[in-house]
């Protein structure tokens, strides 16, 4: 693993699963991660799960998640390179003073903070992507770049900015770790992890989201759609 990429890149993830948080996307994540060390064979990559109040977090889907610790225990930004936030459904909801105080302690630490989904919704509110550019998933590019005007969002798949690392919905953490699986372990083994996946093309930082046309003109226009 070449050592300048092992400085610029995180390594070693906390994951924090928001309630309602998506699913598919953390478990992206991770399973890039997790796949990347067996090919590897050995622990590259450590991670671990985080929630507001420990215990278990229901995912959007209902699925019950898990997690390692909660905010308030003395590990939860223990032995982490990197934190990301997952986000999903009702995010403005789940987004608590609490956590707010946390994400910001984190980034006083120097953890790098980064997003799945709409977990970019949290670090905004928090004033942690002031000055950065960013990705969320496209059915809230609109109103995170209302609400946070010092925050660029883009429509990019995922975006790495310094040290924040975020990315849109869906299957899209895949292109976002597969890019530090590339740059730290090399391209056989980012190629070696799609094919395990059977996913076809990894996505690069510039490729943008496909947003449905509906979203842009709306439901007065449903003929022309």
């Amino acid at each position: 693993m070449p050592s300048t990429a092992q400085r610029q890149l995180p390594t070693r993830f906390g994951f924090l699963l928001v309630h309602d948080f998506t699913l598919i996307s953390m478990s992206s994540a991770v399973e890039s991660l997790r796949m990347a060390n067996r090919l590897m064979n050995e622990g590259v990559y450590t991670w671990k799960t985080i929630s507001e109040h420990g215990g278990a977090v229901f995912a959007s889907d209902g699925l019950s998640i898990n997690t390692d610790c909660g905010i308030d225990e003395d590990q939860s930004l223990r032995d982490i390179d990197a934190l990301i936030v997952c986000g999903g459904r009702r995010i403005e909801t789940n987004t608590t003073e609490p956590l707010l105080r946390w994400l910001r302690k984190a980034a006083r630490l120097g953890v790098g903070l980064g997003s799945t989904c709409t977990g970019s919704y949290p670090l905004a509110k928090a004033g942690l992507l002031d000055g950065y550019r960013c990705s969320v998933h496209w059915e809230n590019i609109a109103a995170l770049t209302d609400l946070f005007p010092k925050v660029k969002v883009r429509r990019r798949v995922f975006t790495i900015d310094r040290d924040r690392y975020t990315s849109s919905g869906g299957t899209a953490p895949i292109d976002m770790m597969l890019y530090f699986v590339r740059r730290q372990c090399g391209p056989e083994i980012s190629a070696g992890v799609a094919d395990q996946f059977v996913y076809e093309r990894i996505r690069d930082p510039d490729e943008l989201q496909r947003v449905p046309l509906r979203h842009y003109l709306g439901k007065q226009s449903m003929k022309l759609i």
